[in-house]
């Protein structure tokens, strides 16, 4: 049943960045973001009238060692390994974006990749404000990530409290990669496993 709320919360979650996104666009680099910065330029837009995921299914994942699977996603052009303890699952999001959330079902230790079609080479305040909107971006840390460049930060969310972050550009998306706080070490080891294919 704790499985259960946390999924649900945390396709809310994506709901609602998912419908905020819909509602503004913008441009500045996501460098010049602080919870301080001056907002950009902002046009609204209708928001969609049903903005839930699209369609929820769970991957097919290859066994990679005694402890480890590997996820693959031909659509978004990457893979990574994960503890096998964690369960994978694929949510279709509106706007041609998709979920994944890899999850312990006996602990909720987890985390979650996001992705979204982008055109921008860099992350717009506005972009940011959408997919953020605590405005918390502490401590950022230039990363690579699969040979691309990325920024890890801390940062908060009202269904997970604060959290360790990693967004990066490739090929048209935006992809952000989302944990605990306290998880941080231990994504980082994930992470590390990231190849873009």
């Amino acid at each position: 049943m704790k499985k259960v709320l946390l999924v649900l919360a945390l396709i809310c979650l994506v709901a609602i960045a998912v419908w905020i996104s819909f509602t503004r666009t913008s441009a500045g680099p996501m460098q010049d973001i602080s919870p301080l910065a001056p907002s950009a330029t902002t046009s609204q837009v209708a928001a969609p009238a049903d903005s839930a995921p699209l369609a929820t299914s769970t991957p097919q994942t290859e066994a990679v060692g005694a402890d480890t699977r590997r996820y693959k996603n031909a659509t978004f052009h990457f893979s990574l390994v994960y503890p096998n303890r964690l369960q994978a699952l694929e949510n279709k999001e509106k706007g041609g974006a998709l979920t994944v959330t890899f999850e312990d079902p006996d602990t909720n230790e987890g985390f979650e990749v996001y992705i979204t079609p982008y055109a921008e080479d860099s992350v717009t305040r506005e972009r940011f404000m959408t997919d953020e909107p605590s405005g918390v971006y502490q401590e950022p840390v230039d990363v690579v990530i699969g040979g691309v460049r990325a920024t890890m930060f801390f940062g908060s969310n009202p269904l997970m409290g604060d959290t360790r972050e990693v967004w990066f550009i490739k090929g048209g998306y935006l992809y952000e990669v989302v944990t605990y706080k306290e998880l941080d070490t231990w994504l980082g080891g994930i992470m590390s496993s990231w190849k873009f294919i």
